[in-house]
């Protein structure tokens, strides 16, 4: 019996500094990871950045901060609404509820320039997630969102039905973070993306229509 280590240097034929391969079989030691370091953006400096429309804030991260009010989440999105520049944004564990979230539903239906949206980790309900991805069909300019492990998770099989419906009336979103329950929702959805994707990919190479 060989442990993780002993069987890779034996395939890669690499010396073992785990001891013989016939000696007793010790687990590897785990190793420390250090601590991922706070996310020390600036919240109330990048909702002025996105209310202006600051042509320098192209991505917003503000994943892992846990105190974002419900007013700086509202002011957020009211920003968010005319901004044109900011391309990708990153709301992962913000401690998210469905207030927050139908607020960013109608910031959704108005903007013109998101293209990555990630809203993982949070506590929106399966309706308020439905929601959000209605929301993206009124401009379809956002490619990836993603909305997984939210709390309660299960999406139910109406909700992943009408979603799934949803994302087939979607003609530009590429990639989708969600957990479907239901196989005929996830076929669906996969087929239709992964027809998305081959439409652009003929676009670029000038056998689509424009």
């Amino acid at each position: 019996m060989m442990n993780q280590d002993q069987y890779y240097a034996s395939v890669t034929n690499k010396k073992t500094m785990f001891g013989k391969f016939e000696s007793i079989v010790k687990a590897t030691q785990p190793k420390a990871l250090p601590l991922l370091p706070d996310n020390d953006t600036d919240v109330d400096k990048s909702i002025q950045q996105v209310t202006s429309n600051d042509p320098k804030l192209t991505a917003l991260n503000w994943n892992n901060i846990k105190n974002i009010s419900l007013e700086k989440f509202n002011r957020l999105f009211n920003g968010l609404k005319k901004n044109s520049h900011l391309e990708k944004l990153s709301l992962a564990n913000t401690r998210m509820t469905d207030s927050a979230a139908r607020e960013l539903c109608g910031a959704l239906e108005e903007n013109n320039g998101l293209k990555v949206l990630n809203v993982e980790s949070n506590y929106i309900s399966p309706p308020v997630i439905k929601d959000l991805v209605k929301s993206l069909l009124n401009t379809q300019t956002v490619v990836e969102f993603r909305a997984t492990n939210q709390k309660p998770e299960v999406l139910g099989v109406k909700n992943e039905m009408e979603i799934a419906k949803m994302v087939e009336d979607n003609k530009n979103l590429l990639r989708l973070g969600l957990a479907f329950e239901v196989p005929d929702a996830r076929i669906r959805v996969h087929h239709h993306l992964q027809q998305n994707n081959d439409n652009l990919r003929l676009k670029r190479i000038g056998g689509g229509n424009s």
